[in-house]
């Protein structure tokens, strides 16, 4: 048996044999991963001559690492002349269009939101959300213009902006 000489303080209790002393230390570990939510791609896409039913496709890049809404908007409500969107006489002045989004995303598992919309209706911002998901690559866009309208299209320079925003929800 092992006994400490000594008394007062400082002094060392008697230990028991085979007891095992030990002490601890916690080490908290920690970090952290900003929200990231970014689009690119985008451009231009030029249908060429407007004869209608017509059909675009293009890639927008997605890389956000939280729950994301992706809003579409048009400027003009299709693709608008120039000059006289509202057209004239018999000619059309505008060329209406449907939006196809499929979005690729991963929460539990993975899945794709989709979404369908009139250039008309962009004229206010639609917006399609991940719900918990978070994107999983690119968005893919197909932009299907309409059949002209009357007389056919009033001849011109026609263009449309659709702007495309993504936010993320956190």
């Amino acid at each position: 048996m092992a006994v400490a000489a000594g008394a007062g303080a400082g002094a060392a209790e008697p230990v028991a044999p085979g007891a095992s002393t030990f002490s601890r230390v916690d080490v908290v570990l920690a970090g952290s991963i900003s929200a990231r939510c970014n689009v690119s791609g985008g451009g231009d896409i030029d249908f060429g001559e407007l004869v209608g039913n017509q059909t675009a496709r293009a890639r927008v890049a997605l890389d956000c690492n939280v729950p994301f809404d992706l809003s579409f908007q048009s400027a003009r409500g299709g693709l608008a002349h120039a000059a006289l969107p509202a057209g004239e006489g018999p000619y059309a002045g505008t060329l209406d269009y449907t939006l196809d989004v499929s979005v690729p995303v991963v929460g539990p598992r993975r899945s794709t939101l989709h979404g369908r919309y009139e250039s008309r209706s962009l004229m206010s911002r639609k917006t399609l959300g991940s719900g918990d998901a978070i994107a999983a690559g690119h968005a893919q866009i197909e932009i299907r213009t309409g059949t002209p309208l009357g007389a056919g299209l009033l001849a011109g320079r026609y263009s449309e902006t659709l702007t495309i925003t993504v936010a993320s929800r956190l």
